[in-house]
């Protein structure tokens, strides 16, 4: 049987997550409606994009008629040798695009 002394033992541990290296930042507002409104698809071109896509802008465009997309084939693939370059040009596009909102990846 442990002795009380045993049970009493103290000892140092770690966090194994590092401090928050970034800030949060207050999101964008939402926007109250996509009629009328210009939605820009991006996509690391990873994990089904070009099935589930066309379902969401399907669904979309149910509710909001006129809402306008910008497929992600003309962003091109922000994952992979080019990425960098091609995330560096994003903002242009998206404002070249008059991008009111986006649809950024496809998770599994």
């Amino acid at each position: 049987m442990n002795k009380p002394e045993e049970l009493d033992q103290r000892h140092e541990v770690l966090w194994p997550l590092s401090r928050r290296a970034v800030e949060d930042r207050p999101l964008a507002p939402r926007l109250p409606d996509l009629n009328g409104k210009t939605v820009c698809e991006l996509w690391d071109v990873i994990f089904r994009g070009e099935t589930i896509y066309p379902l969401v802008r399907e669904y979309i465009r149910a509710r909001f008629p006129r809402v306008k997309f910008v497929e992600y084939s003309e962003f091109g693939n922000f994952y992979g040798p080019h990425g960098d370059s091609i995330t560096e040009e994003l903002p242009a596009k998206l404002r070249a695009h008059g991008a009111d909102a986006a649809i950024v990846g496809i998770g599994a």
